[in-house]
Protein backbone atom coordinates (compact mmCIF):
# COMPACT_ATOMS: atom_id res chain seq x y z
CA UNK A 1 0.00 0.00 0.00
CA UNK A 2 1.84 3.73 -1.01
CA UNK A 3 1.95 6.52 1.73
CA UNK A 4 -0.98 7.96 -0.23
CA UNK A 5 -3.73 5.50 0.05
CA UNK A 6 -1.90 4.96 4.23
CA UNK A 7 -2.66 8.84 4.57
CA UNK A 8 -6.30 8.20 3.02
CA UNK A 9 -7.14 5.52 5.61
CA UNK A 10 -5.74 7.27 8.35
CA UNK A 11 -7.95 10.24 7.32
CA UNK A 12 -10.88 8.08 7.31
CA UNK A 13 -10.27 6.62 10.50
CA UNK A 14 -10.30 9.77 11.84
CA UNK A 15 -13.47 10.59 10.59
CA UNK A 16 -15.14 7.87 11.76
CA UNK A 17 -13.86 8.46 15.44
CA UNK A 18 -15.15 11.75 15.00
CA UNK A 19 -18.77 10.52 13.76
CA UNK A 20 -18.57 8.23 16.78
CA UNK A 21 -17.26 10.88 19.31
CA UNK A 22 -20.18 12.93 18.06
CA UNK A 23 -22.93 10.06 19.03
CA UNK A 24 -21.38 9.51 22.16
CA UNK A 25 -18.90 6.90 22.06
CA UNK A 26 -16.08 9.29 23.60
CA UNK A 27 -13.91 6.29 24.35
CA UNK A 28 -13.26 5.73 20.33
CA UNK A 29 -9.91 6.12 18.77
CA UNK A 30 -8.01 4.78 16.13
CA UNK A 31 -5.54 1.47 16.83
CA UNK A 32 -2.17 2.98 15.45
CA UNK A 33 -0.74 -1.05 16.07
CA UNK A 34 -2.77 -2.37 13.50
CA UNK A 35 -0.42 -2.80 11.08
CA UNK A 36 2.27 -4.45 13.30
CA UNK A 37 0.00 -6.12 16.01
CA UNK A 38 -3.07 -6.65 13.11
CA UNK A 39 -6.76 -5.93 14.11
CA UNK A 40 -8.83 -3.89 13.27
CA UNK A 41 -9.27 0.01 12.66
CA UNK A 42 -11.02 1.64 15.57
CA UNK A 43 -12.30 -1.01 18.48
CA UNK A 44 -15.29 0.58 20.78
CA UNK A 45 -15.82 -2.54 23.06
CA UNK A 46 -17.70 -4.82 22.19
CA UNK A 47 -17.60 -3.79 18.15
CA UNK A 48 -14.62 -3.70 16.30
CA UNK A 49 -14.71 -1.15 12.99
CA UNK A 50 -12.82 -1.81 10.33
CA UNK A 51 -12.99 1.36 8.30
CA UNK A 52 -13.16 1.75 4.80
CA UNK A 53 -13.02 5.06 2.10
CA UNK A 54 -12.82 4.95 -1.43
CA UNK A 55 -13.68 7.39 -4.16
CA UNK A 56 -16.45 5.23 -5.26
CA UNK A 57 -18.30 2.05 -3.47
CA UNK A 58 -20.14 -0.31 -5.07
CA UNK A 59 -22.56 -0.85 -2.65
CA UNK A 60 -24.13 2.86 -2.04
CA UNK A 61 -26.17 2.20 -5.15
CA UNK A 62 -28.26 -0.23 -3.00
CA UNK A 63 -28.05 2.20 -0.36
CA UNK A 64 -29.65 5.02 -2.68
CA UNK A 65 -32.47 2.61 -4.15
CA UNK A 66 -33.51 1.91 -0.27
CA UNK A 67 -33.10 5.78 0.35
CA UNK A 68 -35.76 6.08 -2.59
CA UNK A 69 -38.36 3.67 -2.06
CA UNK A 70 -38.45 4.83 1.28
CA UNK A 71 -39.95 8.08 0.09
CA UNK A 72 -42.96 6.25 -0.89
CA UNK A 73 -43.63 3.75 2.75
CA UNK A 74 -44.57 6.40 4.89
CA UNK A 75 -44.72 4.62 7.82
CA UNK A 76 -40.85 3.45 7.57
CA UNK A 77 -38.47 5.76 8.43
CA UNK A 78 -34.75 4.09 8.34
CA UNK A 79 -33.36 2.02 5.13
CA UNK A 80 -31.68 -0.70 5.55
CA UNK A 81 -29.94 -2.63 2.81
CA UNK A 82 -29.94 -6.73 3.82
CA UNK A 83 -27.26 -8.52 1.09
CA UNK A 84 -25.37 -11.73 0.43
CA UNK A 85 -23.00 -13.17 -1.48
CA UNK A 86 -23.85 -16.01 -3.87
CA UNK A 87 -21.80 -19.20 -2.16
CA UNK A 88 -21.92 -17.68 1.32
CA UNK A 89 -24.68 -17.76 4.07
CA UNK A 90 -24.01 -14.51 6.03
CA UNK A 91 -26.05 -12.28 5.52
CA UNK A 92 -24.45 -7.94 5.96
CA UNK A 93 -26.56 -5.17 6.66
CA UNK A 94 -26.05 -1.88 5.17
CA UNK A 95 -27.56 1.15 6.81
CA UNK A 96 -26.49 5.60 6.99
CA UNK A 97 -24.30 5.83 9.90
CA UNK A 98 -27.00 8.20 11.32
CA UNK A 99 -29.26 5.48 11.38
CA UNK A 100 -27.00 2.93 12.89
CA UNK A 101 -26.55 5.24 15.82
CA UNK A 102 -29.99 6.31 16.27
CA UNK A 103 -30.20 2.60 16.72
CA UNK A 104 -27.37 2.02 19.25
CA UNK A 105 -28.75 5.33 21.23
CA UNK A 106 -32.18 2.99 21.71
CA UNK A 107 -30.13 0.06 22.47
CA UNK A 108 -28.42 1.72 25.13
CA UNK A 109 -31.75 3.62 26.67
CA UNK A 110 -32.97 -0.35 26.74
CA UNK A 111 -30.34 -1.78 28.39
CA UNK A 112 -29.07 -3.52 25.83
CA UNK A 113 -26.30 -3.98 23.72
CA UNK A 114 -27.08 -4.21 20.23
CA UNK A 115 -23.95 -4.85 18.71
CA UNK A 116 -22.70 -7.64 21.23
CA UNK A 117 -25.92 -9.13 21.86
CA UNK A 118 -27.16 -8.98 18.02
CA UNK A 119 -30.76 -8.78 17.29
CA UNK A 120 -31.97 -11.87 19.07
CA UNK A 121 -33.23 -9.68 21.83
CA UNK A 122 -35.13 -7.56 19.81
CA UNK A 123 -37.38 -10.12 18.44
Amino acid sequence: MGASQRRKGAAGEREWCAQLKEAGYLEAERNLTQVRAGGGDVPVPPTLYEVKRYHSIAVRRFLDQAQDALKRHTDCTRAVVAMREDGRTDWMILMRAEDYFALLALSRGLGWNLPKMGLEGLL
